[in-house]
């Protein structure tokens, strides 16, 4: 992208500020398209991302407040649903979260407010550029972002990310329901692959046919749910092991990701009942280490979708357990290769992955993924050129009255959406029923103990007390 007088000054707003290796590859990715220009990367909150990405995050809100952008750039991810506790979950320590959730709502309200720096973050990572005068008029992109899941949030945020939406000049999504919900609000858009599969275009590489590694990575969730120990059994029974290597590759170890203590606890397993097979761990975190460690693999098997991509940009069988995201983009993109996999069927799946890493329909589909993915993130680039080209001061204003314009009627349409407000005191008034049902239960479990604690025959406290009071009186 080049600007004819100027360097183009780019805000990136991505998931940059915690360790999940799909999402800080979404940066990397993206500034290879960008040459020529200033990038910052920033997530709703800031942090020191040396060790990871060699640099410091910045945290948008304040950047958006306070320094002047020619283009804010989201970056890939499934941001529709995600609201900013959400986000904050996921990107600090788990005792400073609990913490949190034993602050009254008040308290909560300000340390979210105080870790954005103040600034109006409706949409952690889709920010409303509009609500900033500084960046009002800058050019705005979405790119391979999930964003159906703004059904389940608020009315008053639906509103207003419609308008965001709407006033947004490229939105490019990855999974066909984003797209059917960009369609029912009227957005122009396209339906591209993920922006990960262009790795295969800037990172080429030819893996090792005759590699005796198999890649392993479990999210620390489907390791509880599937069972540590049956994945390690159903990995040791399988005819398709032979005299693999297996290796630990973790795609995250952010809160709610991927854990070391669950690979050791799989690995152990797998050691008593194989202990021939060589198991080896992925150390390495940042990005391109963790995807070295997948594509020299001869299969891949994971829960992560951008594991799942990694090894698809390359060549390589892959298997990918019960998961909806990882689902719900391998059926619309990803066919040929094994997913939604029960861990009871891992043989039959490992066997089908290798079966097909040869046809030449399946290496085919591979490299139509890159380079469709390739092929949009240069259009975005060229298109945001163009556009950065022709802001002038007076272009800029135009652009941010326009987007206030569209807020303050999302605004009045929240306040008279009538039926959604009622589903949403629906929702609430069922969550309410929920909560006391619980608490219901949990004092009746409580009488219960308290009734089996007493002794037979002995008063209770009450009784007794009450029986020490009327001796006084007498």
């Amino acid at each position: 992208m080049n600007h004819p007088d100027t360097t183009p000054r780019v805000l990136t707003v991505g998931a940059y500020e915690r360790d999940n290796f799909g999402d800080l590859l979404f940066l990397l990715l993206t500034e290879r398209y960008l040459a020529g220009s200033e990038i910052v990367a920033s997530a709703p909150f800031a942090a020191d991302m040396t060790e990871l990405l060699d640099r410091q995050v910045v945290a948008t809100g304040e950047h958006l407040q306070q320094h002047r952008y020619d283009v804010v750039w989201s970056v890939g991810g499934q941001v529709g649903a995600l609201d900013l506790e959400g986000a904050f979950r996921m990107a600090v320590p788990p005792r400073e979260f609990a913490a949190y959730q034993t602050a009254t709502p008040a308290r909560q309200r300000e340390i979210l407010s105080a870790a954005v720096a103040g600034a109006p973050i409706t949409s952690p990572y889709v920010p409303t550029v509009g609500a900033f005068p500084l960046n009002g008029g800058a050019v705005s992109v979405l790119n391979s972002v999930g964003i159906a899941g703004l059904t389940t949030r608020s009315v008053k945020v639906r509103h207003e990310m419609a308008a965001v939406l709407r006033t947004a000049d490229v939105v490019s999504v990855r999974d066909k329901p984003s797209s059917k919900y960009l369609q029912e609000l009227g957005v122009e858009h396209t339906l591209a692959p993920d922006v990960v599969h262009t790795l295969r275009v800037l990172e080429p590489y030819e893996p090792d046919p005759d590699s005796d590694v198999v890649v392993l990575q479990v999210s620390s969730g489907l390791a509880a749910l599937m069972g540590h120990e049956t994945i390690a059994e159903q990995l040791a029974a399988s005819r398709h092991l032979g005299g693999s290597k297996v290796r630990f590759v973790m795609a995250g170890l952010a809160t709610s990701h991927d854990s070391v203590a669950d690979c050791e606890r799989i690995a152990e397993r797998l050691q008593q009942l194989s202990p021939s097979t060589e198991i080896e761990f992925a150390t390495g975190r940042q990005p391109l280490d963790v995807v070295k460690a997948i594509r020299d693999a001869r299969l891949v098997i994971g829960t992560s979708l951008h594991v799942r991509i990694v090894a698809a940009s390359y060549d390589l069988p892959r298997v990918t357990f019960e998961r909806t995201k990882p689902t719900r983009y391998a059926r619309h993109w990803d066919k040929h290769m094994p997913f939604h996999v029960a861990v009871t069927d891992l043989d039959e799946a490992m066997g089908a992955a290798l079966g097909a890493r040869n046809r030449p329909e399946v290496r085919e589909a591979s490299a139509r993924l890159s380079r469709l993915a390739d092929e949009n993130v240069r259009a975005i680039a060229d298109r945001v050129g163009e556009l950065t080209a022709g802001l002038t001061d007076a272009v800029r204003e135009e652009r941010a009255e326009t987007r206030l314009a569209a807020l303050a009627a999302a605004a009045e349409a929240a306040h008279h959406d009538l039926p959604g407000i009622r589903d949403e005191l629906d929702a609430t008034q069922a969550r309410l029923d929920e909560t006391r049902t619980v608490l219901a239960r949990t004092r009746a479990s409580l009488a219960e103990a308290q009734a089996q604690a007493v002794p037979a025959g002995r008063p209770g406290l009450a009784e007794r007390v009450l029986r020490r009071a009327g001796r006084r009186e007498r």
